[in-house]
């Protein structure tokens, strides 16, 4: 689907995504919430097709409602947001004032 396949099961294309981890080390489960985070920020449709078939719809939803406001930028925020139909998401409490 990606194209060459690591041994790590991770795209070899999505490498650039982790510039400061040992991309060869890493693994789907134990970084899960990076490689949810980088991929749905700054992946390929390729890699992100990629990624709803490793982790389900459920999974990457509840990333996006638990950790999507800190960690993704606005615009990707708002765009997973409605691709997921997510329409309570968690806000750190320093920034429940500033949320419309």
């Amino acid at each position: 689907m990606t194209g060459k396949t690591a041994a790590n099961d991770l795209p070899a294309s999505t490498a650039w995504l982790f510039p400061e981890y040992a991309f060869d080390q890493m693994n789907t489960r134990d970084y899960a919430n990076v490689i949810i985070e980088r991929t749905l920020e700054r992946g390929s449709w390729k890699q992100i097709r990629w990624l709803f078939s490793r982790y389900n719809r459920q999974e990457i939803s509840n990333w996006v409602r638990r950790y999507g406001y800190r960690r993704l930028n606005k615009r990707a925020f708002h765009y997973w947001r409605w691709m997921l139909g997510i329409t309570e998401y968690r806000v750190p409490l320093w920034e429940q004032a500033n949320e419309r």
